[in-house]
């Protein structure tokens, strides 16, 4: 008995030894793409583009429809659900355009309560407030409110619920600054910047500088500048964990290296955004005593409001790819539409009911913030297409819409790709991007002046996203390339 089971454990090791040396010798072919086109030679020529050794085993979905002449062009895995990372945003921006109108602004305002000393500003969604705009507006209260006096600041940030974050979003994104926290008084994209200058003298610590310049965030600067090579990587962070906005840098920096710039979110945006007021109204000659979340009270009289047009805001959310202009868009929808405070969850709600009135089945997608950084999101390359074919039929909000995306070769997320291409100032498109997935969807003319509307969604790749959106690319100047399409 036991000869016989070492016989056939020899066997079998010799036949798997087999398969395995028959397998390398024969690899299997390559998987078929599964696409369908109204072209031949569309489909051979993106077939080819996708049957590089990316995929399988990564997935790819894409469509491309033709706009004039309202037909399906090619098909690929269009209705398989995929994170849209970024790609969010259209459905976030189509929809702001929808809700609030081509008009819309989102304003900050500054009231006065001059028997009690007390200034308030109310933030209402205004995602792209600067330094230099906060400024202007001081200045403006400063110039209307009696001298002489010492008064409080109250910022009030009713507009929007109390949640900092959306669904979905992980813990490591702070404090890094796509991964800010969410506020409806917004100052420099609730993030500062460090700036780190290494010493002219070995030993000595390197310059740090903070924009804007705040007591919101102080430094701790323990870092030395060294001749020889660096064994300590220099490290520039916030106390995130303490839930502090204390900035550390830490470490060592070589004596001929080149401004290091950081950018990190800040805890608690509110109050630094109403510190930074209190600053620039005290630097405008204002006495200022303290900072505080406060309400502001209907009787109290309009010092000043400060405005943001949609179409700048909705410009910066998608050329820059902005995930707080997305998420403020989202949650000020909500709040104009239900009522404050405005929150994510009622405006997915708003999103699912205009993606429905676009005839999207709303059962097969899953919303869950408004700009793409949540992994909860699921959509699909038919979805988008619908939408841009919505968009592309509204002659009142598609010439808005339109030039809100990035232009291959010229501006925005895609402003260094296909250069030299056809699709160069031509192809309008948003990006997306997070860890193991990437999108392209936008619009395209061809040479004989043809619109299409194209979807591409990748994900499930270990690694750098560079050589897929290479095949984005190639695909993208394809189309721009092409003439008489069937």
């Amino acid at each position: 008995m036991l000869r016989f089971l070492s016989v056939a454990i020899v066997a079998l090791t010799v036949l798997g030894c087999a398969g395995t040396q028959l397998a390398t010798l024969n690899p299997p072919p390559p998987m078929a793409t599964l696409s369908v086109a109204s072209s031949p030679a569309l489909k051979s020529q993106i077939d080819a583009l996708l049957a590089d050794s990316l995929f399988p085993p990564s997935n790819v979905s894409v469509k491309i429809v033709s706009l004039t002449r309202k037909r399906e062009l090619y098909s690929l895995n269009e209705r398989m659900l995929f994170n849209p990372a970024s790609n969010q945003k259209l459905f976030t921006s189509a929809a702001a355009l929808h809700y609030l109108g081509k008009d819309a602004v989102f304003p900050t305002v500054v009231t006065a309560d001059t028997g009690n000393n007390r200034i308030v500003i109310t933030g209402y969604g205004d995602p792209i407030l600067s330094t230099a705009d906060m400024d202007s507006i001081a200045r403006l209260c400063v110039a209307a409110l009696p001298q002489g006096r010492t008064w409080d600041v109250g910022v009030d940030v009713r507009f929007f619920d109390s949640l900092y974050w959306g669904a979905g979003w992980t813990w490591d994104e702070e404090p890094e600054a796509y991964g800010m926290f969410l506020s409806p008084l917004m100052l420099n994209n609730n993030t500062v910047t460090v700036d780190v200058i290494p010493s002219s003298t070995p030993g000595a610590p390197p310059l740090v500088m903070v924009d804007p310049p705040t007591s919101y965030t102080p430094v701790e600067n323990t870092a030395v500048t060294i001749a020889d090579s660096v064994t300590v990587p220099l490290q520039v962070t916030r106390r995130w964990q303490e839930r502090s906005n204390t900035i550390t840098v830490r470490g060592q920096m070589g004596l001929q290296w080149r401004t290091r710039r950081d950018q990190l979110s800040v805890w608690r945006p509110e109050l630094y955004a109403g510190t930074v007021f209190a600053e620039r109204l005290k630097y405008h000659g204002l006495q200022v005593n303290r900072v505080a979340i406060d309400s502001s009270s209907a009787a109290s009289p309009v010092v000043c409001t400060y405005e943001h047009r949609i179409d700048t805001v909705l410009t910066f959310l998608n050329k820059v790819s902005d995930n707080l202009s997305a998420e403020a868009a989202l949650k000020t929808i909500a709040a104009r539409r239900h009522g404050v405070p405005g929150s994510a969850r009622l405006g997915a709600s708003l999103l699912y009911e205009f993606l429905a009135q676009t005839g999207i089945d709303t059962n097969a997608i899953a919303i869950a913030d408004g700009s793409g950084l949540s992994r909860y999101n699921l959509t699909s390359t038919g979805t988008i297409i619908r939408l841009l074919e919505r968009m592309y039929a509204d002659s009142a909000l598609f010439p808005v819409f339109y030039k809100t995306l990035p232009i291959a070769g010229v501006d925005g997320t895609i402003g260094s790709r296909m250069k030299g291409t056809r699709a160069e100032g031509n192809l309008h498109a948003k990006t997306g991007t997070l860890s193991g997935v990437t999108a392209l969807s936008g619009y395209v003319q061809t040479l004989d002046g043809e619109w299409l509307a194209f979807s591409i969604l990748m994900q499930s790749y270990p690694g750098s996203s560079r050589a897929y959106r290479a095949v984005q690319d190639r695909i993208g100047a394809l189309l721009a390339g092409s003439s008489k399409l069937e």
